[in-house]
């Protein structure tokens, strides 16, 4: 029998180098250098695979199948990931899932705005990019640094670039699928081109103290994109909270003032939440209007310290504070009417400042330049966005939701000194 070489010292000391596998964490890994996520999978107790996202997420529903208090975490590296996935059930009240997105090819760094996780709608697209199973359990879900793009699951008119509404796929991008829940995370996200809404918030509340939180993410060229709601259950959630994002050019459900769904974030009332939050956001050019609160029993709703420019041209008011808030028998509000002035002069710290983003179309029509009349203020970017001149007064929408690209070399944050307080961020990045 052949003697081991090794000492016991020289044993001890490998033995004390190993980087330790935490029991309440497992990490799998997807794309990337494979050698590279291969050795970090093993040093975190995971696996790693080429570019199978649903695999990872198939992992990741097996290493909470104890149900032991444990977070599974699924980091993504940067690139166009194609397809759909229906999320395993996850059946783990006591377990925790975080999927990280914008890591580059060594998992050493991230960049979710600019060195994006992109999961790109299938052509055509038949259901959710992401979705629950029905009535699941997790107590808590991150979903940080994707970017999702419905753009290839719809149709778009060839002469105009106008969404063709009609032919498009019209589920929403994430389906929560009333899934009981503690928590729900979104952040450093981008969702953008779809032709119904990216979702709504309907969970059912694992407690009393369950939340829903969406941070530092951008909502670009959806149609109604966000309901804030619940499954409306016994129990519901305690708060629900935006925070630094971005809402860009976004329409209403139908190009019509009098369509049912004509803002941008919807609330829901009394049974949604026992409190909603608004704060530090950006509601720029959505043309049915940036938030609709028209619930005839509400909730607890604080709206402060957002920056609302250009929301009301579906309404016929190109003022730049117009249609910040619609609300009532769905009438639109600005700025200064969201709460009292009188009683608050600083009006909750909500401002109308132009933010300067660097948006462009995916395919936009020429303009002649010599019909576009100078003009100082937020007026002209959206005359920009949308192609064509803006005269003032009503206007009726012809470009009705173009598709638009995103660029990460130049991500639509705004580049006014004075508005960069306001909605999505590379700075605030986790």
């Amino acid at each position: 029998m052949q003697k081991s070489s090794w000492s016991f010292a020289a044993l001890l000391a490998l033995a004390l180098w190993a980087p330790a596998v935490s029991a309440d964490e497992v990490t799998f890994f997807v794309g990337g250098n494979a050698d590279k996520a291969k050795e970090l999978a093993a040093a975190a107790g995971g696996k790693a695979t080429k570019d199978n996202v649903g695999k990872a997420f198939g992992w990741a529903a097996e290493a909470l199948a104890d149900g032991t208090e444990k977070t599974a975490v699924v980091k993504i590296a940067a690139g166009d990931y194609v397809g759909e996935y229906n999320l395993p059930s996850w059946n783990a009240p006591k377990g925790s899932v975080r999927i990280e997105g914008g890591y580059d090819e060594n998992f050493s760094k991230r960049d979710p705005f600019h060195t994006p996780t992109r999961f790109i709608s299938s052509s055509p697209r038949a259901q959710p990019m992401i979705e629950f199973a029905a009535k699941d359990s997790i107590k808590a879900f991150t979903l940080d640094g994707i970017l999702c793009d419905g753009a290839p699951g719809n149709h778009y008119d060839p002469k105009t670039n106008s969404l063709l509404k009609g032919d498009s796929c019209t589920f929403v991008l994430l389906r929560f699928n009333s899934v009981k829940t503690d928590l729900i995370d979104i952040e450093n996200c981008v969702f953008m081109n779809t032709a119904h809404r990216v979702f709504e918030t309907l969970i059912m509340s694992a407690s009393d103290n369950s939340e829903i939180r969406i941070h530092n993410s951008i909502f670009m060229n959806c149609l109604i994109p966000v309901k804030l709601d619940s499954a409306r259950q016994k129990s519901i959630p305690a708060r629900m909270v935006v925070d630094h994002c971005s809402f860009l050019v976004n329409f209403a459900y139908n190009p019509d003032p009098d369509t049912s769904n004509p803002a941008a974030l919807e609330l829901g009332g009394k049974y949604a939440a026992k409190e909603i939050v608004i704060q530090d956001c950006l509601f720029y050019a959505n043309f049915g209007g940036a938030i609709m609160n028209i619930e005839t029993v509400q909730t607890k709703v604080t709206i402060k310290n957002n920056n609302f420019v250009g929301n009301g041209l579906l309404h016929g008011k190109p003022e730049a504070n117009a249609a910040a808030l619609i609300a009532g028998r769905k009438q639109p509000f600005p700025v200064n009417k969201i709460v009292d002035e009188e009683e608050d002069p600083t009006l909750a710290g909500n401002v109308s400042i132009a933010p300067g983003l660097p948006i462009e179309l995916g395919n936009p029509k020429a303009v002649d330049s010599s019909k576009v009349k100078a003009k100082e203020g937020w007026e002209n970017e959206v005359a920009r966005l949308l192609g064509k001149p803006l005269d003032g007064g009503k206007v009726a929408i012809k470009d009705f939701a173009p598709r638009k690209e995103y660029d990460p070399a130049n991500p639509p944050f705004p580049t006014e000194e004075a508005a960069k307080k306001y909605g999505a961020s590379p700075d605030i990045s986790k």
